[in-house]
């Protein structure tokens, strides 16, 4: 609201004329009327008062340009390499460094909540990390958890996922780094070279033209040619330096395959199975299933076609045992006297008539069970070895490595960076 402009006329008077107007003045003051009050100058507002936030000095404080020249010699010949850096102040983190740049991201932000917006988040290896593009990848996957109906749960799983992302970030970015610094001017020109044939075959493949080969990647990828041949020679430095470093140190002795061989002598020699048959008959209810039994067995019949002329269970398969040997008596799970009676038969055949005090019973050895060995000089059995040892050894020099790279490079900076990138992450998405 504006407020109400009252016409006031001042001139100029002498002090006689004052005290003359002073007493017109109180002589023509009519009835009814007030004294003037600084309220009546102006209407309240029916706005709400705003909500005045401090913000830190550093936030708005200009940024400072720092230019760096360094003398490189590549061979017989001194370049110069000049740098320019601006430096900010982040809340919390301090002074972040990065390369002269920019980066447009169209972030839509929803109507009442709440959208920390972080640029800089900081640098690895002079590469700035901001949080628009560490989040791009990541986004719907991030969406898709905080709308877990289990807070907890989510905020666990958004954790995780920044952390996982963080990580190979972080690993691809030193490595490629050191993959850089490791390159001479030869080695330099073969990159070149083999970057142009790429995108000379990529261009073939997708078209034949420039324009054609950019829609079609853009299309697929949603990486322009620049963007698609950049991540191609990041990971050709990556796949060339960490095979160099690790490959030679995941090596696998025939010491190591004879262990490994030993150490599951159960899964290439696995121990053969005996399966023991029994018929088992109750003395009072049975007793004529008993005496055709006795005689059956007299006649030199079998006990499983006894057992299926009686309609025993499984046509009296009972138990199948873990056999070192084909010598049943090392069978200690079975009774001593099974045992004598097993021993010496032939498959198929009975024993005598074991009787007990309710039942009788007769057994047999129905089969043996021989799985197929392996032998350690079997060339698949090496192989497969070989290879298991090798994967595990290498996945393990990798990350000795990667640990390497990360404590050259201040591994606290890196802990407080993925911090912030978490922070920034529940305040976007996890709405608890």
């Amino acid at each position: 609201m504006y407020p109400r402009a009252l016409p006031v006329l001042v001139t100029a008077l002498s002090p006689l004329m004052l005290q003359g107007c002073l007493f017109t003045v109180t002589e023509s003051v009519p009835s009814g009327s007030r004294p003037v009050q600084l309220a009546d100058f102006s209407d309240a507002s029916d706005t709400p008062p705003s909500i005045v936030q401090q913000v830190p000095r550093e936030v708005i404080a200009p940024p400072e340009v720092v230019t760096t020249t360094r003398e490189t010699r590549i061979g017989d010949t001194e370049v110069s390499e000049t740098r320019r850096e601006v430096i900010v102040n982040q809340p919390g983190i301090g002074p972040e460094g990065a390369e002269l740049g920019s980066i447009d991201f169209n972030e839509t932000v929803k109507t009442g909540v709440r959208w920390p917006v972080d640029g800089l988040v900081g640098q690895i290896n002079g590469r700035p990390v901001f949080a628009a593009e560490f989040f791009l990848p990541i986004e719907d996957r991030l969406i898709r958890l905080a709308a877990d109906s289990n807070p907890a749960e989510s905020q666990r799983a958004i954790i995780s996922l920044v952390h996982d992302r963080w990580m190979s970030f972080v690993n691809s970015e030193l490595v490629v780094a050191e993959a850089e610094s490791g390159l001479n001017l030869q080695m330099q020109q073969g990159l070149f070279a083999w970057l142009g044939e790429l995108e000379n075959e990529v261009t073939a493949q997708r078209g034949g033209t420039r324009f054609g080969a950019e829609k079609s990647l853009m299309d697929e990828t949603g990486m322009t040619m620049e963007e698609f041949l950049d991540q191609q020679r990041k990971l050709g430095l990556a796949g060339q330096l960490i095979r160099k470093r690790v490959q030679p140190r995941a090596i696998v002795s025939w010491r190591d395959i004879e262990q490994s061989y030993r150490a599951d002598i159960d899964v290439y020699m696995p121990p053969g199975q005996v399966v023991i048959g029994r018929i088992l008959l109750l003395n009072r209810r049975d007793a004529d299933k008993i005496a055709r039994v006795r005689q059956a067995f007299a006649e030199g019949r079998s006990l499983q076609d006894v057992a299926v002329e009686l309609g025993i269970k499984d046509d009296g398969e009972w138990r199948t045992f873990t056999l070192d040997n084909r010598d049943v008596s090392d069978l200690s799970d079975l009774k001593q006297e099974v045992r004598d009676g097993l021993k010496g038969l032939e498959v198929g055949m009975p024993t005598a008539a074991i009787e007990g005090r309710t039942s009788t019973s007769w057994y047999c050895v129905l089969r043996y069970i021989v799985p197929p060995a392996r032998s350690i000089f079997d060339t698949g059995v090496q192989l497969g070895i070989r290879n298991r040892l090798e994967g595990i050894r290498y996945d393990l020099e990798e990350q000795k490595y990667l640990e390497s790279l990360r404590r050259r490079w201040v591994n606290d900076e890196i802990s407080k960076m993925e911090l912030r990138l978490i922070d920034i992450a529940l305040r976007r998405y996890w709405q608890p």
